[in-house]
């Protein structure tokens, strides 16, 4: 309500033996109570919110989750790798390197290259932007003398952003929907989850045998999980599966992590696109689409659905229509088995 409104309200609700015209005390101090008022209901429905955790954002769920739970927000890690450099010279520890796209890394120690060496880099900056493919860290933007060339012969990988809002108040509801204790099914899940870069757990109970667990991981991204991801969960789950409780896992209980086996999913149709969308755009918003269609069922449904497929086709921006879609070159849903995570595969499409 507006100072005006609130100031009408309560000379309405004043007796009217009292004086309210302007000038007057009745009104004059009423007039001063209303500016002060002015914005109280907006502040109070502001703080009614604050008390539902599903309104909170950044900082202030971090607030109203850890004191509850003892949950923190998993951090942003970097990408690292290693680069093989060519030449004669040292590398000292710093030195940056750089991708054709302006992505940079720096040496995490000092190495001496006498024709050929491997030189360990990290991402300067955390996140996914570090995750590069093979050979594209080429670059030094400051020449070392004696250094001739450098490349990564292998993916630079390993970096995840930081636990989104959502992720993280999925994890604290997981917390207080299922009993952790003792070990049970609900503890491996949850420890598992407190790695960074882990986004869906599933726990298979003696698998192996009477006192074992596996424990089958994907990403955050919704891809099969990494080797080194895969080998950062044992070590804190129960390391080099021994059931010695190093970790996590009670003595006595040999917990075995592994990543989820990757089934691509590949799609074809025809698609009618909007007359002022591109191409490239066009099939850059469908997969997009799918795979975050893909990823919501990682470990909740054991098959992919045609029908929905076809859904997030539709749902891509300048897609108006489409025909003669394929998926998995039929037209069936896909199964998937419990150990496996559905990944968006070929993408064939043909526009109209």
């Amino acid at each position: 309500m507006s100072a005006s409104e609130i100031l009408d309200e309560m000379l309405a609700a004043m007796p009217e033996s009292y004086q309210k015209t302007i000038g007057f005390p009745t009104y004059d101090l009423l007039a001063a109570v209303s500016l002060r008022m002015e914005g109280t209901d907006d502040a109070i429905d502001e703080a009614k919110q604050q008390l539902d955790p599903e309104n909170l954002h950044d900082s202030a769920l971090d607030r109203y989750i850890y004191p509850r739970s003892g949950l923190e927000r998993k951090a942003a890690t970097f990408a690292h790798g290693s680069l093989t450099v060519t030449g004669t010279g040292t590398v000292e520890q710093g030195t940056l390197f750089e991708s054709g796209g302006g992505v940079q890394y720096y040496a995490t120690e000092t190495v001496a290259i006498e024709g050929e060496g491997t030189v360990p880099v990290t991402c300067t900056v955390d996140g996914t932007a570090g995750n590069l493919p093979a050979h594209s860290v080429t670059q030094m933007p400051v020449a070392v003398q004696g250094i001739a060339s450098c490349d990564n012969p292998e993916p630079i990988g390993g970096g995840y952003a930081e636990e989104s809002d959502a992720e993280y108040y999925a994890r604290y509801l997981l917390r207080l929907r299922t009993l952790a204790t003792s070990g049970n099914v609900y503890h491996y899940q949850q420890w598992a989850l407190e790695c960074s870069g882990v986004g869906h757990v599933k726990v298979f109970p003696q698998a192996r045998g009477a006192y074992t667990v596996d424990v089958v991981i994907v990403d955050s991204a919704g891809q099969p999980a990494s080797e080194e991801l895969v080998q950062a969960v044992q070590a804190y789950i129960d390391p080099e599966s021994e059931g010695a409780g190093r970790g996590q896992a009670p003595i006595g209980a040999q917990c075995f992590v592994s990543a989820a086996a990757e089934k691509k999913i590949a799609i074809s149709c025809k698609v009618f696109k909007s007359n002022t969308a591109e191409a490239d755009s066009v099939t850059a918003a469908v997969k997009a689409a799918v795979a975050a269609y893909l990823a919501g069922t990682v470990f909740v449904q054991d098959y992919v659905s045609y029908a929905q497929i076809a859904a997030a086709i539709l749902s891509a921006d300048g897609v108006v229509d489409f025909e003669g879609l394929a998926v998995g070159g039929g037209t069936a849903n896909i199964a998937v088995g419990e150990r496996e995570c559905p990944v968006l595969g070929e993408v064939s499409i043909a526009y109209v």
